[in-house]
């Protein structure tokens, strides 16, 4: 009967192929949430085709037009010639799918092949809620806000994923978020409690913050924790599993007392400012040998750092935007610190940050991530240094050898999916290239760049390759094996 009823519905908009009379649908956009003005504004132009029930749209479909998506599943192989609007159901782009305006999802999931077509902007909020009642002569559509308080455990139930690295040792966290939606703002309050096992030593962070827009949040946040300047190489349970299972940590350290003052974009901002006000003191962690269960329990030293207080200045602005093929995130951000204000070091750092996903030919992928971060006037303290070197960047280049208060690193792959040999729930294995390159030094000192090819098979999260220096004269070749999670370099 389901099947029928797709076929039916997409016959339907065959035979019509253009825009059907649609029953009168009521919408109140919250002022500050410009999803809902969007969809406000789609549903004030009229001359859309409503589906209600379950659809597949096959490829020799067309929809000529724009398409409204009501609390169904709808399947797109063919073509939209206008925008797609899905609430409270799933939207999903199939291979040769196009779409010729705008994608906005509400309250619902979205899922498209990336080779898939979206002409226009892809706006996605799945967490939003919506209330649809349907009457004798229209529909309305409420955004729900009747939950006065929504708690949110962080991890498994409140318990965070356990870390393990070479200064702290196991890392045991419980988080919970508690936010009032009911009030103006929105205003929410985060807490995180971690036992370092190493030291028998508890840590935490406190975080309120406030949404005065659905685009923009402030607030302020106190913690004792220990940070790292390469949690952009390695997420933490990437980084955890492969120092435990060959003692590879991708990361430095040092532990920090902050308090700190923020304006920022939320997650689903295209655009967001950057700008943070932070007091920081900082202090030295040493690394101990600790157990490996397929290497030497020897552990790496982590660099001292130049103990004291910082008082920073941080102006800025990120920039995120998705479609049904491609995806991109960039950053820009300066960091001042003057002691004659306050703090130990005077000092200014520029950054910049792009990560880009996108098609290549045919079916293949293309990858790319750059990373510009430099002193632009005085000596930054040594806990302001990043570093690179590793599996996980330079495989030839010993573990974040290349260090320094300047750091260059960047990264192109070629992708080409393995269909023939494709593994049930892991999908489809892929050979890529890859091309990375990068550096760091010090002010005063000459950049050496280290250059690497690197080539293998990438299947879900697991990497094997094998990577050559091409400027060596031996070239000597590197095999590893790696862990690669969404989000990670």
């Amino acid at each position: 009967m389901r099947c029928l009823r797709s076929c039916v519905a997409a016959m339907l908009l065959v035979v019509v192929a253009a825009p059907l009379p649609a029953q009168d649908i009521r919408f109140d956009p919250r002022p500050d949430w410009p999803a809902e003005r969007q969809f406000d504004a789609f549903l004030e132009a009229g001359g859309y085709v409503l589906l209600e029930a379950d659809t597949v749209l096959r490829p020799e479909d067309r929809v000529e037009g724009n398409l409204l998506v009501l609390e169904a599943d709808v399947r797109i192989e063919g073509q939209v010639s206008g925008d797609v609007v899905a609430v409270g159901g799933d939207l999903f782009l199939r291979p040769g799918a196009r779409v010729g305006g705008s994608v906005l999802v509400l309250g619902g999931g979205f899922y498209a092949s990336r080779r898939a077509e979206i002409a226009g902007e892809l706006t996605y909020r799945p967490n939003d809620i919506y209330a649809v009642r349907r009457g004798e002569t229209a529909i309305r559509i409420h955004p729900v806000r009747e939950i006065p308080e929504t708690l949110t455990l962080h991890g498994l139930s409140g318990i965070k994923f356990p870390t393990y690295q070479r200064v702290d040792a196991w890392t045991l966290g419980l988080g919970a978020t508690v936010r009032n939606i009911d009030w103006g703002w929105q205003p929410s309050l985060e807490a995180q409690v971690r036992l370092k096992t190493d030291r028998g030593r508890l840590e935490g962070t406190v975080r309120q913050a406030w949404y005065p827009t659905g685009s923009l949040s402030f607030g302020a946040e106190a913690e004792r924790a220990t940070r790292t300047n390469e949690g952009w190489v390695r997420g933490d349970i990437a980084n955890t599993l492969s120092f435990f299972f060959v003692g590879d940590d991708f990361r430095n350290y040092y532990e920090a007392d902050r308090v700190a003052v923020f304006l920022r974009g939320t997650e689903t901002a295209r655009w967001g400012p950057i700008l943070e006000v932070e007091w920081e003191k900082a202090r030295s962690l040493d690394a101990s040998d600790r157990f490996v269960l397929f290497a030497e329990d020897v552990a790496d030293p982590n660099p001292s750092i130049d103990d004291g207080e910082v008082l920073t200045g941080k102006l800025g602005a990120r920039f995120r935007r998705r479609t049904a093929a491609t995806s991109m995130t960039a950053a820009a951000t300066v960091e001042v610190a003057d002691a004659t204000v306050g703090g130990d070091f005077t000092y200014a750092i520029g950054e910049l940050t792009a990560d880009w996903a996108g098609p290549g030919l045919a079916a293949h992928e293309l990858e790319a991530f750059l990373l510009v971060r430099g002193d632009l006037s005085g000596s930054p303290p040594r806990q302001r240094w990043a570093a690179v070197g590793g599996r996980a960047t330079l495989p030839t280049v010993p573990l974040l050898a290349e260090r320094g208060s300047r750091l260059v690193y960047g990264q192109l792959a070629y992708l080409v999916p393995i269909e023939r040999l494709r593994v049930g729930v892991l999908g489809a294995p892929r050979w890529f290239f890859r091309v990375a390159a990068g550096a760091g030094w010090n002010d005063g000192a000459e950049a050496g760049f280290e250059t690497n090819l690197i080539s293998g098979i990438r299947l879900s999260v697991f990497e094997v390759a094998v990577a050559v220096d091409p400027n060596a004269s031996d070239l000597d070749a590197v095999v590893y094996g790696i862990l690669r999670f969404p989000g990670d370099l």
